[in-house]
């Protein structure tokens, strides 16, 4: 059987086998094989080199080599105060933490714990610290400025003059006072148109059977002082029940004025007294009110006329320019 040799100990070893029966050492067969070694001699590695040595000599004193490394100068000195390791066995100096031999932890307590570090603020937390900081001097400032200072600051006097201020009064509708009222026809004798808003039971009269023979009726016209925003006008028959029903009586009516944007038709109750008409214009310098038709005159007590009477018309509203 071929055979190879050791390059170590140069012991012989089978073909087969990779490593040295003897010394345990790797047989590479790729490498190329060394002379065995003459007389016995056994190659062993030392501090990185090879020594050799015959088997026919005596093996060397290992106390001695170990005096001789205890002495050597570059080698750690070993005294009894030293520290065992627990790991090999081997004497260390006082100071050393770990085997100089093997590199084991000779203490064997605790490792000391480190400190938990101290939590630290991210930038944007500095970021609103300073900002909150600057502010708050800001304010600070501001205060004992208008503490120390004669005169209000801006703000304050706007503020001042804001809260001073009255918002305008509204105005509640009232009766309008009439300049001048306007008929067509005039009246007849004293009954005539300035009756209408004269605040007496004097009535404004016409002949309504001579105006329905002409064709013709009644146009009203209301003259106001200032322009005005009307919201009702009030019509006012005769009280009395029975000169009421022996006259004729207003009955159907168109009313316009310049501040509407159409006429209204409206149609009276035959009833005496007065009566409301809703009616809306803003900006209205004057109120026109045609009579269109009557209602008959009656017989009563064997007396009844031929004219329409009228005791009053009155018209609300404000003034359309509350700073006039």
């Amino acid at each position: 059987m071929v055979s190879q040799t050791c390059g170590q100990c140069g012991s012989t070893v089978a073909a087969d086998e990779q490593f040295c029966p003897n010394c345990g050492n790797f047989i590479d067969p790729m490498a190329p094989q060394r002379p065995p070694a003459t007389g016995d001699v056994i190659s062993v590695r030392s501090d990185g080199s090879y020594e050799e040595f015959s088997l026919d000599q005596p093996p060397p004193d290992v106390h001695a080599a170990d005096e001789a490394y205890e002495h050597d100068s570059d080698a750690p000195q070993r005294t009894g105060s030293g520290t065992t390791c627990p790991s090999c066995g081997a004497a260390n100096p006082p100071g050393n933490r770990h085997c100089q031999e093997c590199g084991a932890r000779l203490d064997q307590s605790p490792l000391p714990t480190a400190p938990r570090p101290a939590v630290q603020a991210t930038a944007g937390v500095r970021a609103a610290v300073a900002i909150s900081g600057l502010l708050f001097v800001v304010i600070i400032v501001a205060l004992l400025f208008n503490v120390f200072s004669d005169e209000p600051v801006a703000g304050d006097t706007t503020l001042a003059e804001s809260t001073t201020t009255t918002p305008p009064a509204i105005i509640e509708p009232d009766v309008i006072e009439i300049l001048a009222p306007e008929c067509e026809p005039e009246g007849l004798s004293s009954f005539t148109c300035q009756n209408l808003v004269s605040g007496t039971d004097a009535e404004y009269q016409v002949n309504w059977e001579e105006l329905q023979l002409n064709e013709e009726k009644i146009v009203i016209k209301l003259l106001f002082r200032v322009p005005m925003i009307v919201t009702r006008i009030d019509w006012r028959n005769i009280e009395d029940v029975t000169r009421f029903k022996t006259n004729f009586r207003a009955r159907g009516l168109t009313i316009d004025s310049p501040g509407s944007l159409t006429p209204i038709v409206h149609e009276l109750e035959d009833t005496p007294g007065t009566q409301t008409i809703n009616y809306a214009a803003v900006d209205a310098n004057s109120v026109e009110i045609t009579i269109q038709s009557a209602y008959l005159a009656e017989t009563v007590d064997s007396n009844v006329f031929r004219e329409l009477a009228i005791d009053e018309i009155v018209v609300w509203g404000r003034p359309a320019n509350l700073s006039g």
